[in-house]
C-alpha cells in the first residue's frame, strides 16, 4: 500500500497526471506555470467538458479548501462548456457528523457547489488512487521514486538462480515476472529483451507516442574507428548518414567505446552499467506512417526533358539531427525508394521547383521478376530500362522540389533492358486476351523471341520464320508424296504449304497462352531429307516419317491475325497467301 504522506507532492501530481490520461486517452494535462485556470488536467466528452483538478494535500484545513475553492471558480469562470468537475486527492474526506458542519464531506457536498453552480462535483481521493494503481505498477513506482516499495522484491532475483526444475514452464514464467517488472521501472520508457544463440538483445522503447516529449532521455556517445581500414570508413559514413537523417544501422562490439547519458532516474535504470566496448549496438529510429502517402514522380531525362517516368509513393519517414528520410515505392511495393532531405533552411517562396541540394537517394529493387503483375510492373521497367548513359535519375517532390542524380556514364539497370520488351509484350497479351498475367519463371531466349513473332502477328505484321519446317507424313502415303515432289525442280514443293488454326498457343517460361487464330506459310519449300523417304518407300514401311524443309526464294513467314482469320472462314482463294 502506498504511503501518501511521505511522497513528492510533484511527483505524486505528475503521477495522477499520467495515470488519468493512461485512463483517458483523450485527456489533455496542462501546465499550470503559464496559468492554468483553475484546470490540471481536461477531457471532452459528449457530455460537455470534465475539468480535472489535483492536489497532494493529505487533510483540507481551511487555508487548503480555500486553495481549491478558488481553482473551482476559476475552472468555471475560464471554461464555460465545463460540466463536470473532478478533485483527485490521495486521502479519504472526513464524514458528516451528527451537529457537526466542519467536516471535509460536508464541505464538498455543501459549500463547494457555490463555487461553480450547475457543475458535477466528483471526489476521488484515496481509495480510487489504491485501486487504480493496482493495475498500473509503472505509475506507483513513478510515485514513490526512490523510496519505492517495489525496489524491495530483489528477492525474486534467487528464483532465477534456482534450477529449471519444470524446464520450458519454468524459463517461461520466470521470464514474464522479469518483463513485468522491467516494464515496472518507468511509466514511460521499457526494454524489450531477447536470447538468441547465446546473445542476449534489449532494445529500448517509448510505452507512449509523447514518451520523448515528456521524459527525453539524451545520450552523448563515443564512437571509435579505425581510419586506416576501409571497412570501418564506410561503417562511419553510415553511421553519419543514419544520425543526421535516421535509419538504422548495426555497430559491431568496440565501436562504442563510452556513452553518457541525460535522463531521468527512472529512465537511467533501463541502461547496463556495463562497460560499452563489450557489447554490439543498434542505432535504429522511429519509423512513422505518414498520414497520407505522398505522391512523386521517379523520371529518367535527357537534356530535351524527361524520357520515361513512373509514380512512387513516400509511405513512411524517419528523423535526424539534419533531416529527414522518406521511405516509399512504386503503387505495388516492387521497387523501394529511400530518399534523404535536409530540414529547409527557410521557407521556399519559389514559383518553379528547385534542386534540392544534399539529398540522399538509394533504390532497392526486387530479387526477382517472377510472379510480378505485369501491368504494374511495365512503368517501372520502361523506366529503370531508360537509365542508359548521359540521362540522370531525377525525383519530382510536390511543393518540395526537385532531387537530381548526376549523368550516367554507364548503363545503370542492364537487366531491365534484358526484359523490357517481354514485359511490353506480356502486356500486349493481356489486352489481347483479356488475361491477367504475372511475369513467367524460366524464360528463355526463344520463348521470349517466339512471343515477340507473336505479338507483332497479332499487330497486322507478317513476320518471317527463320529455320526449318518439318511435316510428318504417313507411311502409306510417302510414296504419292515423292511423285509430287518430282513434278517439280530440286526436290520444291509445288505451291507450298499453309497451316491455320483457331487456337494458337504458346509457352513462355511457365505460362501457356492461347491467343487464338493464327496461319503459317511456307512458299515452295525444299526437301532437305530426300534419301530417308526414298528409303522408306523402298523398304514399304507404313510408319509415319518426317519431312524437313527449308525456304527457297521466299521465307517461310506468319500471316497477320486478319488473314489467318479469313483463310479460317474460307475467304481467300485456293492459291495461296502472296
Amino acid at each position: 500500500m502506498m504511503r501518501w504522506e511521505s511522497l513528492d507532492p510533484e511527483r505524486l501530481e505528475r503521477g495522477i497526471q499520467l495515470l488519468l490520461k493512461r485512463l483517458h486517452p483523450g485527456l489533455i494535462s496542462l501546465d499550470g506555470a503559464g496559468g492554468d485556470g483553475g484546470r490540471d488536467a481536461q477531457l471532452a466528452t459528449t457530455d460537455g467538458l470534465t475539468v480535472f483538478e489535483i492536489k497532494s494535500f493529505g487533510r483540507l484545513d481551511a487555508s487548503r479548501r480555500r486553495q481549491v475553492q478558488r481553482s473551482l471558480a476559476k475552472a468555471h469562470a475560464s471554461t464555460p462548456t465545463m460540466t463536470r468537475w473532478v478533485l483527485v486527492i490521495p486521502m479519504r474526506m472526513t464524514p458528516i457528523r451528527p451537529g457537526g458542519k466542519s467536516s471535509e464531506q460536508a464541505w464538498f457536498m455543501e459549500t463547494l457547489p457555490r463555487h461553480a453552480p450547475g457543475v458535477e462535483l466528483d471526489w476521488w481521493g484515496q481509495d480510487w488512487l489504491d485501486d487504480q494503481l493496482v493495475g498500473n505498477v509503472d505509475v506507483q513506482r513513478y510515485i514513490e521514486g526512490a523510496d519505492s516499495e517495489l525496489l524491495q522484491r530483489a528477492s525474486e532475483l534467487n528464483l532465477e538462480r534456482a534450477a529449471l526444475s519444470n524446464g520450458a514452464v519454468d524459463l517461461t514464467q520466470r521470464l514474464d515476472v522479469l518483463r513485468n517488472r522491467i516494464d515496472e521501472v518507468s511509466p514511460y520508457w521499457t526494454l524489450d529483451f531477447s536470447v538468441m544463440n547465446g546473445s542476449i538483445t534489449s532494445t529500448l522503447r517509448g510505452k507512449t507516442p509523447e514518451a520523448h516529449e515528456v521524459d527525453p532521455i539524451k545520450i552523448r556517445s563515443t564512437f571509435t574507428f579505425d581510419r586506416e581500414d576501409a571497412t570501418e570508413r564506410k561503417l562511419r559514413d553510415k553511421l553519419v548518414d543514419v544520425l543526421d537523417f535516421g535509419g538504422e544501422i548495426e555497430l559491431p562490439a568496440g565501436v562504442v567505446t563510452g556513452f553518457d547519458i541525460d535522463a531521468s532516474p527512472e529512465a537511467r535504470r533501463l541502461f547496463p552499467a556495463d562497460d560499452p566496448r563489450e557489447s554490439e549496438f543498434a542505432v535504429a529510429s522511429t519509423r512513422e506512417a505518414l498520414d497520407q502517402p505522398i505522391r512523386c514522380v521517379f523520371q529518367v531525362i535527357d537534356e530535351s526533358g524527361v524520357v520515361s517516368d513512373v509514380s512512387v509513393y513516400l509511405r513512411e519517414r524517419t528523423s535526424g539531427r539534419r533531416g529527414v528520410t522518406v521511405i516509399g515505392g512504386d503503387a505495388m511495393s516492387m521497387i523501394t525508394i529511400t530518399l534523404g532531405l535536409p530540414y529547409p533552411k527557410q521557407p521556399d517562396q519559389e514559383a518553379q521547383p528547385v534542386v534540392v541540394n544534399d539529398a540522399r537517394f538509394h533504390l532497392s529493387l526486387p530479387d526477382t521478376l517472377v510472379g510480378l503483375d505485369v501491368t504494374s510492373l511495365r512503368p517501372v521497367i520502361r523506366t529503370l530500362a531508360a537509365a542508359t548513359p548521359g540521362r540522370r535519375l531525377r525525383i519530382s517532390l510536390p511543393e518540395l522540389g526537385l532531387v537530381e542524380g548526376p549523368p550516367f556514364d554507364t548503363h545503370q539497370f542492364p537487366w531491365a533492358s534484358d526484359n523490357v520488351q517481354v514485359v511490353e509484350d506480356l502486356h500486349r497479351m493481356e489486352q489481347l486476351t483479356g488475361r491477367v498475367l504475372r511475369y513467367p519463371a524460366g524464360i528463355t531466349r526463344e520463348d521470349a523471341s517466339a512471343l515477340r513473332s507473336a505479338v507483332r502477328q497479332l499487330d497486322g505484321e507478317e513476320v518471317e520464320q527463320p529455320g526449318t519446317l518439318t511435316l510428318t507424313v504417313r507411311g502409306e502415303a510417302v510414296g504419292d508424296f515423292l511423285d509430287a515432289l518430282d513434278q517439280t525442280p530440286k526436290d520444291q514443293l509445288p505451291g507450298g504449304f499453309l497451316h491455320a488454326t483457331d487456337s494458337m498457343e504458346l509457352t513462355v517460361g511457365d505460362l501457356t497462352l492461347n491467343f487464338g487464330a493464327a496461319a503459317f506459310w511456307a512458299p515452295s519449300p525444299r526437301l532437305l531429307n530426300r534419301p530417308d523417304l526414298d528409303a522408306a518407300r523402298i523398304s514399304g514401311s507404313t510408319a509415319d516419317i518426317e519431312a524437313k524443309f527449308e525456304a527457297t526464294e521466299h521465307p517461310f513467314r506468319w500471316l497477320p491475325r486478319s488473314l489467318a482469320e479469313e483463310h479460317l472462314s474460307g475467304a481467300v482463294h485456293s492459291g495461296g497467301p502472296s
